[in-house]
């Protein structure tokens, strides 16, 4: 192929290019504002300072909710740094009084290992509530 052939080609293209036209869809007016209306249905309404407030008792208990889980994630983790191994136990009681009492350290690592991953799991809930709740 020639050099002056390719340079033709090329002109040819770059003006095939230039004539193209950008194709819109051809939604009316009225389809736009069907759809706005629709989408309207699903905004939520603003609060009224009244039920603002009423929602304050409900933050304070997701509040201590968290704050009862950070302890309780804490003391575990202080449990388990604190842990020698040879004198460790763990004593489950009920309501009734009875009790169950573990010694064995494999036993209680695989304890404290679940009951971290739970309590991780309960306190990144208890954060997303916080997080993502509305007044």
């Amino acid at each position: 192929m020639s050099t002056q052939t390719a340079t033709q080609t090329d002109a040819k293209n770059i003006k095939n290019v230039e004539n193209l036209k950008v194709v819109q869809p051809n939604v009316s007016e009225a389809k736009k504002e069907a759809i706005k209306a629709k989408l309207e249905k699903f905004r939520p309404e603003p609060m009224t300072a009244e039920e603002r407030i009423s929602r304050i008792p409900l933050l304070e208990e997701l509040s201590k909710r968290f704050t009862l889980l950070k302890t309780k994630s804490d003391d575990l983790k202080m449990f388990t740094a604190g842990n020698d191994k040879t004198n460790a136990k763990i004593i489950f009681k009920n309501s009734q009084g009875f009790e169950f009492e573990i010694r064995n350290s494999n036993v209680i690592e695989k304890l404290t290992r679940e009951a971290h991953a739970e309590l991780n799991i309960l306190l990144s809930e208890a954060k997303n509530e916080i997080l993502n709740f509305e007044m």
